[in-house]
């Protein structure tokens, strides 16, 4: 029975996690968060029910030595769990705000240490409960778990969106030896756009020629809209007197080139300022995200 309720407490821990997760990102993203309060809701009922099935072993257990109260942590290992859950996390910080590449995290001992928190507060908190031994299990899986595993999460998710390599510290306990887990940043390859050469130019020039009438020429001179030159070439008249030509089929293909280059002009300075725009959003992805060396802030401080 104590492995089943170990693993649901394990198990409730996680999921709440994930929930926290979610709703920190839905807060950002200002999307709802209904979905992140049902993902949390349902690893806090799994935390309950491991909570119920260890009270009842506890209870079946009679006076085995179970039932006695839980030890109260002391102010000092309070201290040293907190710690333990926080200096690893200000030490990669700090790498991140010196613009160390990469970022070095510790997170067993951040892990841990967030669950040693958690179960001291509950055993401070917790003293005069019923059944403390399993309410204080409780507590620690629904605060403990989430409180170890983001502090580890969250800052490596920032790290790597500002395109900042973290290296992992973990032990292989099989062989006994330290290994490095490396989590690399976010790719920040420029992708550029399929652009047609269909632009707007060449869209009017095609709208023209499809809308285009045929027409009696000997009757348009006649009526004077048009007229003929000396060098046998026919021209417009337009209601002021100016005279517009009128283009055969060498005219048709030089204006269709005209068009088609102005085009690959407009979509090739369109795609340049997407370049720039995305070199500047990378540049400040690199640098930014820090609390004292940030550009806004430097910018600020030099005013």
């Amino acid at each position: 029975m104590g492995v089943i309720y170990l693993l649901l407490y394990l198990l409730g821990g996680l999921i709440v996690t994930v929930g926290s997760y979610h709703l920190l990102s839905d807060i950002l993203d200002e999307l709802t968060l209904w979905s992140a309060f049902q993902t949390i809701g349902f690893g806090a009922a799994i935390i309950l029910g491991a909570g119920l099935l260890h009270a009842l072993t506890i209870r079946r257990r009679g006076n085995a030595g179970v039932l006695e109260d839980v030890a109260e942590m002391s102010g000092k290992t309070m201290g040293m769990a907190a710690a333990a859950w926080l200096l690893p996390s200000v030490a990669a910080w700090v790498q991140f705000e010196l613009f160390i590449e990469p970022v070095h995290m510790f997170p067993i001992i951040t892990f841990f240490g967030g669950v040693a928190l958690a179960f001291g507060v509950c055993s401070r908190l917790m003293t005069t409960w019923p059944m403390r031994r399993a309410a204080a299990a409780m507590g620690t899986a629904l605060f403990g778990i989430p409180l170890g595993l983001l502090a580890v999460s969250l800052p490596l998710h920032h790290f790597n969106y500002h395109l900042t390599n973290v290296h992992v510290s973990t032990r292989d306990y099989s062989s006994r030896a330290t290994k490095t887990q490396v989590f690399k940043a976010d790719d920040p390859t420029f992708k550029s756009e399929m652009v047609s050469s269909l632009g707007k130019e060449t869209s009017a020039l095609l709208n023209a020629i499809a809308n285009a009438k045929t027409i009696d020429v000997a009757q348009e001179v006649a009526a004077g809209r048009m007229r003929q030159l000396d060098d046998g070439s026919y021209v417009t008249v337009n209601a002021d007197g100016s005279l517009n030509p009128v283009g055969g089929a060498g005219n048709l293909e030089h204006s269709m080139d005209e068009a088609l280059a102005a085009d690959r002009t407009v979509s090739a300075e369109a795609q340049a300022q997407k370049r720039r725009e995305w070199e500047q959003e990378i540049w400040l992805r690199r640098n930014g995200g820090r609390l004292f060396s940030s550009p806004d802030r430097l910018d600020q401080a030099d005013r």
